[in-house]
């Protein structure tokens, strides 16, 4: 058996934890990025909601909160490659929150409440 030198070890002890130092902060930051697209997202549905509540489903104030969730979710997806869908409460990471979301699901219509 070879013995160890102890200035190969401490290199090697050192590049280790660089390479611990280096990547802690990214994972922090991946972190952030998500909870700030969440925050951004909540507060763009809540506005959406409030919208079709206040002007019914198709008015164009309404349209426009969607427009504006659907920006909200393709920045995220740019930013921390995912969206987060506020009615399942979930992050997810495909590209499909166009074809998957659940419009119907957000049922605070007020013109749908009268019928």
């Amino acid at each position: 058996m070879k013995k160890v030198n102890l200035g190969n070890a401490l290199a090697a002890l050192a590049l280790g934890g660089a390479l611990v130092l280096a990547t802690a902060p990214k994972a922090h930051a991946d972190n952030d990025g998500r909870s700030r697209c969440q925050n951004r997202v909540e507060k763009a549905t809540d506005h959406y909601r409030h919208e079709v509540r206040e002007h019914g489903r198709r008015s164009e104030q309404a349209e426009k909160a969607k427009a504006k969730l659907n920006a909200e979710w393709d920045r995220c997806y740019s930013e921390a490659h995912g969206w987060y869908d506020p009615n399942r409460h979930e992050w997810r990471n495909d590209r499909d929150w166009d074809r998957n979301y659940n419009w119907d699901n957000d049922d605070h219509d007020r013109d749908h409440d009268r019928h």
